[in-house]
């Protein structure tokens, strides 16, 4: 399983501002519908872990190739909110989507640590609190979430190891009484807003694979979660590993979650383990140059039901360019499809 990756942790990117029309409109009516940006763009969620994140893929191609990135540029003026977090499990992911809303015990009181302005000798109190979730969720890789706990804005942050609440503001609450007023809070991911009226891409569940009926249990929480949910979502499959070959268990495991989401989700599942171990899929145009079957370790993979190793990172876990770009177009070939595009 992918150990924590140093990929950054989930932000609201700025809300997209639409320009006012000029008072008198120049240009021909097909010009300006070119040229404008459409107010009614639909905005795209993107929710997984370290492959969402394109983890990896600044090895093999002359430039970096990150999912999102292309994503942006084709779903252009719709925003596109990245959120994928390295090492994480679909907990993790039901977390940061608010769906989940766990109560906060404090361990301990106020956390070892220094307040804003204070040095690492000053006695003052930190502005963050220690805390564990009732779920019995642990942090895992660089996860951060903005979010409320009754109210109280600030940010869940899982990234050292320990997760840890602190406010926004350090004024709205004294040091001293933070503790007592985190305490027994419910604490509400700030992510659902932005997910709400959002279309979704969800890459959800190689990191605990092994648990299928879990994973399925997850993604299928997702799904539901969207505005329209027979519309709104586009499920990826996951793709094998050398970890992942013919007869192992967790080999197994991707093909249980695999066939059971292309029956659920039918045109809204991306298969992505048959895009590249498949003869149609290695000749697709981002990798006709590369005539991955005329290469021996193609083969060689192939016969073991895992990806070429001429589009995998050096980490053995992780796509490289070569194949963040094969599953680029992919996904934009799929949203054409269902007209997302």
């Amino acid at each position: 399983m992918p150990s924590p990756q140093l990929a950054a942790a989930p932000a609201a990117p700025a809300a997209l501002l639409l320009a006012a029309p000029p008072s008198s409109a120049t240009g021909t009516e097909a010009s300006r519908r070119l040229l404008d940006l459409e107010s009614g763009s639909r905005p795209m969620t993107l929710w997984g872990s370290s492959s969402m994140s394109s983890e990896g893929g600044a090895e093999a191609t002359p430039l970096p190739v990150r999912i999102h990135e292309h994503l942006t540029l084709s779903a252009s003026p719709a925003p596109v909110h990245a959120f994928g977090v390295g090492a994480t499990r679909s907990a993790h992911t039901l977390l940061l989507r608010g769906l989940d809303t766990p109560r906060l015990a404090v361990v301990g009181g106020p956390a070892a640590g220094t307040a804003a302005g204070s040095t690492a000798n000053s006695a003052t109190p930190s502005d963050r609190v220690e805390v564990t979730l009732d779920s019995g969720l642990a942090p895992s890789g660089p996860i951060q979430v903005p979010g409320t706990v009754d109210g109280l804005a600030g940010m869940l942050d899982g990234s050292s190891g320990t997760w840890y609440f602190t406010p926004d503001d350090p004024a709205a609450v004294p040091a001293d009484d933070l503790a007592a007023t985190v305490a027994g809070g419910v604490f509400t991911s700030s992510l659902v807003e932005i997910a709400a009226s959002s279309r979704q891409v969800l890459w959800v569940g190689k990191n605990n694979i092994l648990d299928v009926t879990g994973v399925l249990q997850d993604v299928q929480r997702l799904w539901d979660a969207a505005e329209t949910p027979e519309a709104d979502s586009l499920v990826l499959g996951h793709w094998c590993t050398e970890h992942d070959a013919h007869g192992s268990a967790t080999g197994d495991a991707v093909a249980a979650v695999n066939t059971e989401q292309a029956r659920r989700y039918g045109d809204h599942f991306l298969d992505l383990q048959q895009l590249l171990t498949s003869e149609e899929g290695l000749h697709c145009s981002p990798l006709a140059p590369l005539q991955l079957l005329a290469q021996g370790t193609t083969q060689d993979a192939l016969d073991r039901g895992v990806v070429p190793p001429l589009l995998v990172a050096s980490d053995g876990i992780h796509l490289n360019g070569w194949g963040n770009l094969a599953v680029s177009w992919a996904i934009v070939r799929r949203m054409r499809e269902l007209q997302w595009l």
